[in-house]
């Protein structure tokens, strides 16, 4: 394995990293933060095998998303200051469900999904992390905004595989759209 090709692993490592993270973090503002990087982390991933256009694309698509939410965090963390509410730590089981749930991911995304035509390697384990984590968040969840950041992440790691697969501008269009329908409706719940 060339050091390019080691290069191109470093996005699909980060959004299982930051797909664990958003399992176990507790903080909004730290989840908006770890949303954000798992949005330039996709940008990246989808960078390596289509035009620069459509991975901006898809990172505007995200900022608009956390923009959102960020809003909606803030107004519900007044709220929280306001009536003297506090976040809980973690639990362990948490961190061992988030690591178990990436290293399946990584390694099942490795054997390459019995090779579908123009998608690479790396955006094959991107995407299964993506979507495995992001169903597992969906499950654990136990907040609106942790449902909606399970599902962002999960639509993000359909998004890698389909939009390499058909990478019209309309496709593009209606993904990012996507993304930007969840967190309005994540928002106002």
């Amino acid at each position: 394995m060339g050091i390019s090709a080691s290069l191109a692993l470093l996005p699909a490592l980060g959004v299982t990293v930051t797909g664990v993270l958003l399992i176990v973090l507790r903080a909004r503002r730290r989840r908006m933060v770890v949303l954000g990087i798992q949005y330039l982390c996709v940008a990246w991933l989808v960078a390596l095998d289509l035009p620069m256009g459509v991975a901006l694309a898809r990172l505007t698509a995200g900022v608009v998303a956390i923009a959102i939410l960020s809003l909606s965090v803030l107004s519900v963390e007044r709220e929280a200051v306001g009536a003297g509410v506090s976040g809980r730590q973690p639990h362990a089981l948490t961190w061992v469900a988030g690591g178990l749930v990436g290293v399946a991911c990584l390694a099942l995304g490795s054997s390459g999904w019995g090779g579908l035509p123009g998608v690479g390697r790396a955006t094959t384990i991107g995407s299964t992390a993506l979507l495995g984590l992001g169903l597992l968040q969906v499950g654990m969840a136990d907040t609106s905004l942790r449902v909606g950041l399970g599902l962002l992440t999960a639509v993000s790691g359909f998004d890698l595989v389909y939009g390499e697969l058909e990478p019209s501008l309309a496709v593009t269009a209606l993904l990012g759209s996507v993304h930007i329908g969840i967190a309005l409706v994540v928002s106002y719940l």
